[in-house]
């Protein structure tokens, strides 16, 4: 134990907490941890951990927090990732040093005479990667999990489609470890395939031994970066489970709250709900039965900066698992329609210039650090954006689930990229952006593509799925769909220079004449996940807050204005940042 003084040693001796050590790992190294638990006590506690990038003093707290409120049979442990905060000496390892980090740490806890040896981690962001990446640890110590805004599969995040997240990466590396990041950045861009590099830290490919291992509380949001990651998380540590384990809740912002959030940032509930979820499960005592494994928001439309109250969406729903949907395809036709029903004739196409020096550029979405959320598309009518809009809607059109668009492109270039954007049209003409999807073409096989990207022959027509993650969302009667597909969303994805050179080589950058064909054979459509109202039934937040309160010790409901204030303050900050960016 290192002790900067003799005061400071009676002072712990006095309260017996908030002193802080080194623990060893397997390969020498020290991690700097600070310490809440009662050395002096003759008591075994359960301890709430936390790893992060951020210091003692950042997102750890959460543990401290927990452990607070639930009261003297838990303490809180805190712990600095390797080559983070407290913890130098050696480089941050982009998390791939953290299941045999937090194995060993647990180890050392477990043999504390103020430990009983069960452990829950708590995680947020950046640190609930660390979290997930805990989870293949496989340390016996390790009893349950609460991981807010983070991702399953890193590599999926850092990739989408086999496209680099630039903007988020370059900035948070840059943010986080100045002195490390272009070692870190160059690293990270190294490794554009999918493969044994980002194994490590990949869950989704040890589901079957993960699941059911530890029951978790997982918090998502339908505008976050991790969005995606968080939903797979969920499928992961549930998958082949007769009964689910791990329970979910999706809010609408996640970090976008950070950057103003649009339309979402002011809903009930977000709060409470995880809160109450992942402190029952700590807790060891029974959940809500009105909030089942699945609690998450339908979105609906907006109303100057508030949910539109009188539009179909914009409440909260709490269901075993997802909804079984109807996938609706909805066709894209040469006149720039979208329709459900099948155009005959004969195959159509049209094409673009895609100048990767004049890149299309983000506006709204999944971002961060940059403006997010549902803002409005309407100069999306550049030359390099195809568009296709629906008919007028004759009825409310309700969707859940997993979005798609299926493309038949070429271009003159070896390689290029496609992305694909369904906003939500206003009867006002606002175009509101509800998900988006971006496919690197030599990457279109994915992991079937392995180090070998796969290029385009010039001319040939290639069939590609754009993966456009996930939502809730009611499009209101007398709105309309649409579907923008262009070749590029900078700064949040790294523009193809269209050469097929790897992203650490830049070379000389081509212009691109890519080719969308429609109609025929060649049946381009977007895929929606449709399913009925009756199958998103309403809850409400306020009633189950109050049921929870009413159960609650002095010391649970402290932590909990907590947790809400601190949210509070994200919301603020968000705002604010949302006007700065005239994202309001």
């Amino acid at each position: 134990m290192r002790l900067s003084s003799f005061a400071a040693f009676s002072a712990a001796l006095m309260s017996v907490s908030g002193w802080k050590t080194e623990i060893t790992m397997r390969d020498g190294f020290n991690l700097s941890t600070d310490i809440s638990c009662n050395i002096f006590e003759n008591k075994q506690r359960t301890v709430i951990f936390d790893t992060s990038t951020y210091g003692h003093l950042g997102l750890e707290e959460l543990a401290e927090a927990f452990a607070e409120g639930l009261g003297d049979d838990y303490c809180a442990v805190k712990q600095d990732m390797r080559g983070s905060g407290q913890s130098q000496g050696q480089d941050f390892t982009l998390w791939r040093s953290q299941a045999n980090d937090s194995y060993d740490t647990f180890q050392w806890i477990a043999n504390q005479s103020w430990a009983n040896g069960d452990i829950y981690q708590v995680g947020v962001s950046a640190d609930g990667l660390g979290t997930y990446a805990t989870a293949l640890s496989f340390s016996p110590h390790l009893k349950k999990q609460f991981v807010v805004w983070a991702s399953a599969d890193p590599y999926s995040f850092v990739f989408p489609g086999g496209a680099f997240r630039e903007r988020l990466c370059d900035g948070w590396l840059k943010d986080t470890f100045p002195d490390q990041w272009p070692r870190l950045l160059e690293e990270a861009k190294s490794h554009e395939s999918p493969g044994e590099w980002w194994d490590v830290v990949n869950k989704t490919g040890k589901c079957d031994q993960i699941a059911g291992q530890f029951p978790s509380v997982l918090l998502a949001g339908w505008f976050d970066v991790f969005m995606n990651g968080d939903l797979e998380g969920f499928t992961c540590y549930n998958k082949n489970l007769p009964e689910k384990k791990t329970y979910m809740v999706v809010e609408p912002c996640g970090h976008c709250l950070a950057f103003g959030c649009p339309i979402y940032a002011g809903v009930e509930g977000n709060t409470s709900f995880v809160w109450q979820m992942a402190f029952d499960l700590f807790k060891g005592v029974p959940l809500s039965p009105k909030l089942k494994p699945l609690t998450f928001y339908v979105l609906g439309a907006g109303k100057g900066d508030e949910p539109d109250p009188t539009a179909p969406g914009n409440y909260w729903t709490s269901v075993g698992d997802w909804p079984t949907p109807q996938y609706t395809k909805y066709f894209l036709t040469n006149d720039g329609r979208l329709t459900e029903t099948a155009p005959s004739g004969e195959a159509k196409n049209k094409s673009f210039i895609y100048n990767p020096d004049h890149p299309v550029q983000t506006h709204g979405g999944n971002n961060l650090l940059m403006p997010c959320g549902c803002l409005d598309q309407r100069d999306e009518h550049r030359d390099d954006i195809l568009i296709f809009t629906s008919e007028v809607l004759s009825e409310d059109l309700a969707v859940t689930g997993h979005l798609s668009a299926t493309l038949f492109v070429s271009s003159n270039c070896t390689d290029t990229d496609f992305t694909a954007k369904l906003t939500d049209v206003y009867p006002n003409g606002k175009s509101i952006s509800i998900q988006d999807g971006i496919i690197r073409m030599r990457r279109r096989n994915g992991v079937t593509g392995g180090d070998n990207p796969q290029l385009m022959t010039p001319g040939v027509v290639y069939e590609v799925t754009i993966d456009m993650w996930s939502t809730s969302f009611i499009f209101a009667a007398g709105h309309k769909l649409r579907l923008a597909v262009s070749s590029s969303n900078h700064p949040r994805f790294l523009p193809n220079r269209n050469n097929g050179l790897p992203i650490t080589q830049n070379g000389t950058s081509l212009i691109a004449r890519n080719t969308l064909h429609m109609e025929g054979v060649q049946l381009s459509h977007l895929t929606l996940p449709v399913v009925q109202k009756s199958q998103l039934p309403e809850i409400d937040p306020n009633e189950i807050e109050e049921e929870w309160i009413k159960k609650q010790t002095p010391a649970a409901l402290k932590a909990f204005e907590s947790f809400k204030q601190n949210k509070n303050n994200l919301k603020r900050v968000g705002k604010e940042r949302a006007r700065e960016y005239g994202a309001l």
